[in-house]
């Protein structure tokens, strides 16, 4: 834990330094951390290592969990999250986790503080944007929300129809008994979602609520779908419209921006500089323009 300090403090000065291409150093550089043998190393000796090591990741997530700690309250719903995370840990690993506590040299309060609900910040904060500019995306990215059950047989895919339009059913059970892997839950899909057949997607676009279950051949004739559309009106299914919006990567890019922008970070250590343009260059906004809102014309042309 005293080597990371070490990391930590150094990288906090490769963000505050006030020159171009400088090299962050300890005041206390001097300072001997550890002997091995005959063999001692200086705090300077041991940032020099773990810049050239893990300084880009450091000053990353450094800056991610400062950014999201402002950004992302905490809820009681993600602190009763974090509990059942440590409980699940604690079944699956036993004293295995218990070990990598005391070799981390924290206690399970700590780890929860310092690892699992700075996680669950940084899960939230494209959330937290995606809901400022919710209406300019759902404009773009059109969220439908949907049932759509897929089967390899015609045969299948039309006694499920006949039982779901008479109401025998639900969507699940109309897919379990009939060969199909379907859950039969809500989903929403968007304009760039990837996971259904063109002829599905289709559907959807320009199908309505009122159509009820429709039955849709993939274009190569190999599934059967039937698909549903539950509603086109993202406001009612809010939740599950910001979450499908956060899986695509222009919304998260555009959210990362714009975050790193507000807190106008600026890295001014051209070791750490060098390190993050390899791993984590879309946060360097010092170098780049703004990441614009995407818009439907951008959209469009994508596809």
């Amino acid at each position: 834990m005293e080597m990371k300090k070490v990391l930590v403090s150094a990288c906090a000065l490769a963000l505050l330094a006030g020159c171009s291409d400088a090299s962050a150093k300890l005041s206390d550089g001097k300072e001997t951390v550890m002997t091995v043998g005959s063999q001692s190393f200086t705090k300077a000796d041991v940032y020099s290592m773990m810049v050239n090591t893990a300084g880009g990741d450091q000053v990353y997530n450094d800056a991610m969990a400062y950014i999201s700690e402002q950004e992302v309250e905490l809820t009681d719903a993600m602190k009763d999250e974090a509990k059942n995370m440590i409980d699940f840990y604690k079944m699956l690993y036993g004293s295995q986790f218990s070990d990598y506590l005391t070799t981390s040299g924290m206690s399970e309060d700590e780890y929860v503080e310092q690892v699992v609900i700075p996680a669950q910040r940084q899960e939230a904060l494209p959330k937290t944007y995606i809901e400022a500019h919710f209406d300019e995306l759902v404009a773009v990215y059109e969220p439908i929300q949907v049932i759509v059950l897929s089967f390899t047989s015609e045969e299948d895919a039309g006694k499920a129809l006949s039982a779901l339009k008479d109401g025998s059913v639900t969507p699940g059970e109309a897919a379990s008994q009939n060969n199909s892997n379907s859950a039969g839950t809500e989903e929403v899909v968007t304009n760039s979602s990837m996971t259904y057949d063109s002829a599905v997607m289709s559907v959807i676009r320009s199908g309505s609520v009122d159509d009820g279950w429709v039955e849709v051949p993939s274009t190569d004739g190999s599934t059967f779908y039937l698909v549903n559309i539950v509603s086109k009106t993202p406001a009612d299914f809010k939740d599950a419209a910001v979450t499908a919006l956060a899986g695509i990567t222009a919304v998260t890019d555009a959210a990362t921006d714009h975050f790193f922008r507000t807190y106008n970070f600026h890295v001014y250590d051209i070791d750490i500089y060098n390190s993050l343009k390899e791993s984590h260059p879309n946060i360097l906004v010092q170098d780049t323009a703004a990441v614009p809102l995407p818009t439907p014309a951008a959209t469009e042309a994508a596809e």
